[in-house]
């Protein structure tokens, strides 16, 4: 055994690793010094340091012999205490991460062996072969315990992985006799099992399920009684684990949700809190704001059934969500508020033809409920004809006839042109407010310079070539003066340009 002691802590181990262990994870010893430790096996002191600011030992020896021995410790003691190799499940976490640990400390040989070993080592290895720690763990752990670094092989998937609790958690899925130590350390881990494996925490606490189903069953049938939060119990894990012999061998989670909800191991899904208080729909403003806003509820619940019929067909939804979602679809069909009904009616009304045109001067697979009701009330046709007799037919809804639509188009061109043109002003003003130019002793902006150059008569944009560019200013018609720089790189270009347009249109 190895006795550790400080002033205010005293333990005993029964192997090396877990001395080490302690003196990297244990933060008691994180910030002591060595000569407050004292460290003994069987009587003997043993010469406890610092390497890189951490605890660790010396021992006299070759670097191989001493790292065998540590390797020989936790083999004899935790790993085949009784002359025979333990599967992973049968060993305690704590134990089975000391191997790993070792692992981690072959890869920093200087932590555990002083420079002369390490050189020691080198010399006594064969002819141009250095001596690799990391490998010698390698090859001993293979040899020993038949895996390495990645861990052992996983059942069923026969990819390795290092973590203790994946191959307790196919044990005990396996029906496997894990000691009761073992199930006691998990029992006590708030959360024993990632959520890669979390189908086997109900195997700690139900040992009825052990064994019951194969694990494609298993993490399946978990995840949807998780989801529909039902507890997986001692009560009920004898009819799961007969309803699970029902399913297929690699079930979907469609699948287990049906069968579970046949054999009434599921409730039905409740409508949610809302469907449960009356809504207030409000009044129509007129007789094809009630037949609008009922178009399209109807069509709304049509297409809302259809789509679930063929999802429930296509067994992409279980028979649980179907009954929800078709419940909540009939109850949604009376739910429906007028506002949307009531805004579209008033912009007939008023004549409101830009609101009109945003929405059903569109493609037919656009807006078709708004267009069927119009259809239905007013007998406009909207859908499945050209787009400029749908165009037609929207204005003359909105009580506009040709000429009327013929002006509107055009004061509609004419805002949109000048909207364009105010944006591009605003992005030119702002590159040319960046711009700095000198004017006399003072500088400003370039957009400055643009503004008080045309407000002192420079208003007629000049341009010339020098070399193979070109050169733009502005002249005054009035003065003889030079012509102010423009730069199109700059945006004052482009800003002078549009401020003289907006003089020339507003004169």
């Amino acid at each position: 055994m190895f006795h550790l002691s400080t002033l205010s802590f005293s333990r005993s181990v029964a192997t090396l690793l877990e001395v080490l262990e302690l003196f990297q994870n244990n933060g008691h010893f994180a910030f002591i010094d060595s000569s407050e430790v004292s460290l003994s096996h069987a009587g003997q002191p043993i010469t406890v340091t610092k390497y890189n600011g951490r605890l660790t030992v010396r021992l006299a020896g070759s670097m191989r012999d001493l790292f065998l021995a540590m390797l020989d410790e936790i083999d004899g003691k935790y790993f085949r205490p009784y002359g025979r190799l333990l599967q992973p499940w049968q060993i305690r976490p704590g134990h089975w991460d000391l191997l790993f640990f070792a692992f981690r400390l072959s890869t920093e040989p200087l932590y555990l062996f002083s420079s002369d070993q390490v050189v020691a080592a080198s010399e006594a290895a064969r002819p141009g072969r250095s001596v690799s720690l990391s490998e010698l763990c390698q090859t001993e752990a293979m040899a020993r315990f038949g895996f390495g670094a990645g861990g052992p092989a996983v059942p069923r998937s026969g990819q390795v992985n290092s973590r203790h609790e994946v191959h307790l958690a196919y044990a005990l899925a396996a029906g496997a006799a894990v000691p009761e130590e073992v199930l006691n350390e998990y029992a006590a881990l708030v959360e024993p099992f990632g959520n890669d494996i979390r189908w086997a925490r109900p195997l700690l606490n139900v040992p009825e399920l052990r064994g019951a189903m194969p694990v494609e069953k298993l993490c399946v049938l978990v995840s949807v009684m998780s989801h529909s939060r039902k507890a997986v119990s001692s009560e009920n894990a004898a009819l799961l684990a007969m309803v699970a012999r029902l399913l297929p061998n690699e079930p979907t989670h469609v699948e287990v949700d049906d069968l579970l909800y046949r054999h009434g191991l599921l409730d039905a899904q409740a409508l949610p809190e809302a469907y449960t208080t009356p809504v207030d729909v409000g009044t129509p403003v007129s007789d094809f704001a009630s037949v609008l806003r009922r178009v399209m509820a109807d069509e709304r619940k049509a297409a809302t059934l259809t789509r679930l019929e063929l999802e429930r067909a296509d067994k992409k939804i279980s028979q649980r969500y179907f009954d929800l979602q078709r419940q909540m679809a009939v109850l949604d069909h009376g739910r429906g508020s007028f506002q949307y009904a009531n805004e579209f009616a008033t912009a007939v009304e008023t004549g409101d033809v830009g609101l009109l045109l945003s929405v059903v001067d569109r493609p037919d697979d656009q807006n078709r409920w708004t267009k069927m009701a119009i259809r239905e009330f007013f007998g406009v046709k909207l859908i499945g004809v050209k787009a400029a007799a749908r165009r037609r037919s929207i204005f003359a809804l909105a009580g506009m006839d040709e000429a009327q639509q013929a002006v509107w188009e055009q004061e509609s061109t004419e805002a949109r042109a000048a909207r364009l043109a105010d944006q591009e002003a605003e992005r030119a003003k702002a590159r040319a407010a960046s711009a700095r130019y000198r004017a006399g002793k003072v500088i400003i902006s370039g957009a400055e310079h643009v503004e008080s150059s045309i407000a002192n008569g420079f208003t007629e944009i000049v341009s010339y070539r020098l070399g193979a560019s070109f050169r733009y200013g502005l002249k005054s018609s009035a003065s003889d003066q030079e012509a102010r720089t423009l730069r199109a790189s700059d945006g004052t270009l482009a800003y002078a340009k549009s401020l003289l347009s907006t003089q020339q249109h507003a004169a």
